[in-house]
């Protein structure tokens, strides 16, 4: 593939999640539990100490990572398979309706690096959040070996969203 159908690709990627479109290739969505958006207003907070969690309702099917204090839905297995190690640690808590909801994930969200560079990003919502170190992969649980390599220019041209730390 070359560099420009690369950059086009990525292009594409970007205006596909910042539109909310989803992928062809994605596993069937699982829609957030009815906790996380019943009628009745609950005090939500942001909850950075919970930051790198992937959690769920006890009575509930969706996951949610924590990041930036709140809870961002994980819209299918597909991009939790993109993300993670494996289904292991996804912590079950009784009041999650508590927690800040954030932005879903986009469907099909990836980790991504140029090859020639050491820098690692979540890609996702039409941005890239670098992933700030070793400890922080570590800490989010994020997979090592489902990194994906993008040419420099695909990796520049997306927009960069906050550091994950």
């Amino acid at each position: 593939m070359t560099k420009r159908s690369w950059c086009a690709a990525a292009l594409a990627l970007v205006l596909a999640s910042s539109a909310g479109v989803t992928t062809a290739s994605a596993a069937v969505a699982t829609t957030p539990d009815a906790a996380s958006h019943s009628s009745t207003a609950k005090p939500q907070r942001d909850r950075p100490d919970l930051n790198g969690l992937r959690i769920k309702a006890v009575d509930g099917p969706a996951i949610y990572l924590v990041l930036d204090g709140r809870r961002h839905w994980i819209p299918n297995p597909g991009t939790y398979d993109n993300l993670f190690r494996d289904w292991n640690g996804v912590v079950s808590v009784l009041d999650i309706g508590n927690i800040t909801e954030g932005s879903a994930l986009s469907d099909g969200a990836f980790l991504g690096k140029s090859p020639d560079r050491p820098e690692v990003y979540l890609f996702s919502n039409g941005v890239k959040r670098w992933i700030t170190s070793p400890a922080a992969m570590d800490k989010y649980y994020f997979a090592w070996n489902r990194i994906q390599n993008l040419p420099y220019e695909a990796v520049n041209f997306i927009p960069n969203g906050p550091s994950i730390s």
